[in-house]
């Protein structure tokens, strides 16, 4: 590749990874000479694997600015970058992605001129915000303009600018004295989409998937990384990369692209090889809704944006609720765009910018959401090694534990394993247990636990899915409920023989009970709570002495007397104990004189079972 070809493909993303204009020079005369395995390596890695890569690239070169092909382009690429300080942010903010005018306020939303109550605004202009979006996506939203077009460098893209007159509806060289003369990524993204840098990617990703994912993330990533640099959103984004801890079936259920508005899933991508209507299958078939609808009951869905990409076509769509249930309806909202042209890339971009443009206006509204769907969390350890992470499915929980990291294990694999076989015949709807995947083993007849190749992580994939909690119900009597389904949940493990050994509120989820129903977890038209996180289990007649330092005793035991006095071991009624600590202590409220007392009995070992624990008068009040 020569020097000037790579200004054409490679500058703009090099550049937006770059921590000073220094440094975006010494990458680029870098990557210039590099193997094309090696600039494959990069353009295909995520932004901070690729800003390693460049390091390493540039740690080969000789000392100093040197010559050759690399420097060729060091005029071109000073000249865009060190031309002034960069307007891009602004531009795009004030001028390219004002929010889209949805016609949403909080002031007397209702109408009629009745002034609502702070809350009741809120609420209603989430609804009237999510109808307006649904509105733009199926009202031609793709084919307005935006309000300026987009900036290019005329001397890269001159042939393209001759050879179709219908660029000149999306961009300019004309950039003047005002913002736009100052834009130097903006120009740089828009000029890399529309001189083609795909085409510079080695000829060895051919026809594969991996092309069209590499073509698009140069075009939609780069695009949408820039613009969301500096609007004050909170957003993040994410591609279903190849991981080897992820089985086949569940990259079947993630997209390929998310990205993610105040973790409402608002708009994803599907990427085939060359199969169009395979991709549009995807768009139905994984995660079709912004969040799971059974989770937040009340809230108003908006539409999520989508597209499908194979090969070099490209179709965008809006895909709305249908009705309850999390039933979708999909409208095609673009022609099929030819990414293999100039005018085809250039109107990916341009309608990334007017999707973003709905997405900034409903940003305001998008409700409370614990856990994005699609949304993988990590906990690092301080070598950077990943302790455990969390994915959310629509059906299930995917959760990996390293097990040789975590404090306080009793269980290797085959203990949880057989743990989690034993309790599949219990089916209590208050404790989390395995959703039954075919192929995995180890989880009973279902499946739904394996280990990872490494021996020492285990996956998991359990139900229900519901919202997690971080502290006690703000009433006594969603407390009272919640204790009762704890209580009902630590009966069946210790009745099939474990205790769990690390209760505590964040270790309890909540169902609506348009969940709870949905799931089976429940006939009743109320909430229900489920224990989870049984990785810290042991077998009930677990026979160490757990009163010594760790590796046994957790660092979240309260300070409350746990162990058996005269044993010192873990028990049933170490449970209890630390389920009247951990959940019946620091409360909003003052508690009333039997919940007290359904505290003290369980604190002072009085109550010898959770059977026993559930027939307090407390507990058997309305």
């Amino acid at each position: 590749m020569s020097a000037q070809e790579l200004t054409f493909a490679e500058v703009a993303r090099i550049r937006n990874l770059a921590p000073s204009t220094e440094w975006a020079i010494k990458a680029v005369n870098a990557f210039s000479k590099a193997s094309t395995a090696e600039q494959t390596e990069v353009r295909i890695a995520k932004p901070a694997t690729a800003r390693e890569l460049l390091e390493e690239l540039i740690s080969r070169q000789p000392a100093g600015r040197g010559g050759g092909a690399g420097s060729a382009a060091t005029g071109v690429i000073t000249t865009v970058i060190q031309g002034g300080p960069d307007t891009s942010m602004e531009y795009i903010r004030r001028v390219l992605v004002k929010p889209y005018p949805l016609g949403v306020t909080t002031n007397n939303v209702g109408g009629g001129g009745v002034p609502m109550s702070a809350p009741a605004a809120a609420a209603a202009a989430a609804v009237k915000a999510a109808t307006a979006v649904k509105a733009a996506a199926c009202s031609g939203l793709l084919a307005e303009p935006l309000d300026a077009k987009l900036p290019v460098l005329g001397a890269l893209v001159q042939g393209a600018l001759l050879g179709d007159s219908r660029l000149g509806e999306y961009v300019t060289v004309e950039t003047g004295d005002g913002l736009a003369a100052w834009a130097h990524k903006l120009r740089l993204t828009t000029t890399a989409a529309l001189s083609g840098m795909h085409l510079f990617i080695s000829d060895k990703l051919g026809g594969s998937k991996t092309m069209t994912t590499v073509k698009m993330a140069l075009l939609v990533d780069a695009t949408l990384s820039l613009a969301l640099e500096n609007l004050g959103l909170y957003t993040s984004m994410d591609r279903a990369a190849a991981d080897e801890s992820y089985g086949a079936a569940e990259q079947q259920l993630r997209p390929d692209f998310l990205l993610w508005v105040g973790n409402a899933l608002l708009f994803k991508g599907e990427e085939h090889a060359s199969d169009m209507q395979s991709a549009i299958a995807g768009l139905w078939a994984k995660m079709a809704t912004p969040w799971i609808p059974a989770l937040l009951p009340d809230a108003s869905m908006p539409c999520m944006f989508a597209y499908a990409a194979a090969g070099n076509s490209v179709k965008f769509f809006a895909i709305t609720s249908s009705g309850g249930g999390g039933s979708v309806r999909m409208t095609t909202i673009s022609e099929h765009l030819d990414i293999g042209t100039p005018f085809g890339r250039i109107q990916v971009v341009h309608h990334i910018l007017k999707i973003l443009q709905v997405l900034v206006a409903y940003a305001p509204h998008v409700p409370s959401i614990l856990m994005p769907l699609g949304g993988v969390r990590k906990e690092v350890g301080p070598l950077g090694n990943v302790l455990r992470s969390v994915t959310l499915f629509p059906e299930f929980v995917r959760k990996s534990v390293d097990l040789s990291q975590q404090d306080g294990s009793t269980m290797d694999y085959q203990g949880l394993a057989d743990m989690y076989r034993a309790l599949g015949g219990v089916r209590c709807p208050n404790l989390v247990r395995l959703h039954c995947r075919g192929g995995s083993s180890g989880g009973g007849s279902g499946g739904g636990i394996h280990l990872q190749p490494d021996g020492k992580t285990v996956v998991l994939y359990l139900e229900p899915v519901g919202l997690p909690l971080q502290r006690a119900p703000p009433s006594e009597a969603d407390l009272r409920r919640a204790v009762r389904d704890v209580l009902a949940g630590v009966a069946a493990l210790h009745a099939a023989g474990f205790v769990h050994r690390d209760i505590k509120w964040q270790n309890v989820i909540r169902l609506p009970a348009a969940a709870a129903f949905t799931t089976a977890a429940s006939q009743q038209p109320a909430d229900t709570y489920v224990l989870i996180d049984l990785e810290h289990a042991a077998p009930a007649d677990f026979p160490l002495d757990c009163g010594q330092p760790p590796p046994y005793q957790l660092p979240t035991w309260p300070a409350a007397h746990l162990l058996d006095p005269a044993t010192g071991r873990y028990t049933r009624q170490s449970d209890l104990c630390m389920l009247a600590a951990a959940l019946m202590s620091y409360l909003p409220f003052s508690l009333s004189d039997s919940g007290c007392d359904l505290r003290q009995r369980l604190v002072t070992r009085q109550l010898l079972s959770a059977e026993a624990a559930l027939q307090h008068e407390w507990l058997l009040q309305e």
